[in-house]
């Protein structure tokens, strides 16, 4: 015999094909509710900060947007593989504090050392990342669009190549007026032309 709660109420397993409605038990009593802690608010601009990250609003150093490498549950395909997923570095105690120009600028990876070292960030720049790290943090992590990206990226290649086929397909064909297929089949193995 087993209880389990559903939507609200307790079901009691008494056998693998029955099941009878147990008395309800109050939601507050079975789970207790537990609050999100409170973002504090962040003084830069999220939707800036969201064009930073994307490349809509270029750095005024030139340093190349973070989605480059990274991904944070927004663009098409979703950003850069590699970096880590920053959609809840904001909420995360141990990665917030990383969240900082001099760090940004000075960083202990080697990617992003090369990178950053030759084009900083500024504070102001940082502020507005860290108010839309702020605003991703409350939302969910969306799954990798790695496999999105591939059948986009394949597809796109074989639509090129049957462009290509379609643009060349006579091409040879017409500018040598068969006299190339005639001499290849006469002199390698073929019986004389057609």
């Amino acid at each position: 015999m087993a209880a389990f709660l559903v939507t609200g109420a307790v079901v009691t397993v008494e056998a693998a094909d029955q099941a009878t409605p147990a008395p309800a038990v109050a939601t507050a009593e079975a789970a207790p509710a537990v609050e999100a802690a409170p973002v504090p608010a962040e003084p830069g601009d999220a939707r800036l900060g969201e064009l930073y990250f994307t490349g809509g609003k270029r750095f005024a150093s030139g340093a190349p947007p973070c989605i480059s490498c990274h991904s944070a549950s927004v663009g098409a395909l979703g950003g850069g593989v590699l970096g880590p997923n920053l959609t809840k570095v904001y909420a995360d105690e141990s990665k917030n504090p990383l969240i900082n120009s001099a760090w940004i600028n000075n960083p202990s990876t080697p990617v992003m050392g090369t990178v950053f070292s030759n084009r900083p960030v500024s504070d102001d720049e940082v502020g507005h990342l860290r108010a839309f790290f702020a605003k991703q943090s409350q939302g969910n992590v969306a799954p990798s669009s790695t496999g999105t990206f591939t059948i986009v990226g394949i597809g796109g290649f074989i639509g090129i190549l049957i462009l290509f086929n379609i643009i060349w397909s006579g091409r040879y064909r017409n500018r040598n007026k068969g006299t190339a297929h005639d001499a290849l089949w006469r002199n390698y193995g073929g019986k004389g032309g057609r």
